[in-house]
């Protein structure tokens, strides 16, 4: 049996192996973007506050550089976002070929897709700096990052993380200028199976703070078939059309 003071001694060896971890490490446990398993299916909810209408997605995605989101609304079935290695390209129904978007493309006028699925930032950010701060919850460390690549979307981090959980609170992206752009908030963390936030609040600073809430309602660690982000061909699609009919 655990005495209290053995209890609060392993507590204090705890903080204390948090505390001198590197920054780079500290980083590359929490980061967002690598918790996800490599290969999932997802089904999102996300909401406008100010709309009240939720909107349904599915998102396939496999690696890293294959992604897409299957619109769910019954005014946008069969209409799909395919990214491919950054580049993203929307797909609609009797359309001759896809049309190709800017990478910063908002899901609903809120959200791009990076902000909802999870920048890598321990790969696209090194860390310039890491102070410490408290909240209700406890001790937090607060990194900022700096992109690695000159041509990024957002130069600037803010990545703030929970030193007892090494799951982030939050981040906040700045443009080149240092001006905040975009604010993204994490919230209750699922631990059991895939890691991920169930529940993502993401604010868009530069359109009047217009809010996503994102929730996580389903994430399925399994294999996807490339066929599903054929840009040419569509009958990987088609498919999943069908067998959603047949079981909706």
């Amino acid at each position: 049996m655990i005495t209290l003071q053995q209890a609060v001694a392993f507590a204090a060896l705890t903080l204390v192996g948090v505390q001198t971890q590197s920054p780079e490490e500290l980083l590359r446990r929490s980061d967002v973007g690598a918790f996800a398993p490599s290969s999932f299916r997802a089904h999102l909810t996300l909401t406008n506050p100010a709309q009240h209408e939720p909107h349904e997605i599915e998102v396939w995605r496999s690696g890293e550089g294959k992604t897409l989101i299957r619109l769910l609304d019954p005014k946008e079935r069969g209409k799909y976002l395919l990214r491919l290695d950054g580049e993203v390209w929307f797909i609609a129904p009797g359309a001759k070929k896809p049309i190709h978007l800017s990478p910063s493309y908002r899901l609903y006028g809120g959200a791009t897709l990076d902000e909802v699925l999870g920048l890598h930032l321990a790969r696209a950010y090194s860390v310039e700096s890491l102070s410490r701060e408290n909240d209700a919850g406890g001790a937090l460390a607060v990194l900022e990052l700096r992109a690695k690549s000159d041509g990024a979307f957002f130069p600037q981090v803010r990545y703030v993380v929970s030193e007892a959980t090494e799951r982030p609170v939050s981040a906040t992206y700045r443009l080149r200028s240092g001006r905040e752009a975009t604010s993204v908030a994490f919230f209750n963390w699922n631990d059991r199976g895939p890691v991920y936030a169930r529940k993502v609040v993401v604010k868009d600073l530069l359109r009047k703070g217009t809010i996503t809430e994102v929730d996580i309602r389903d994430l399925q660690e399994r294999p996807i078939p490339d066929g599903l982000f054929s840009l040419d061909d569509a009958s990987g699609r088609h498919a999943l059309e069908n067998a959603a009919a047949k079981d909706p």
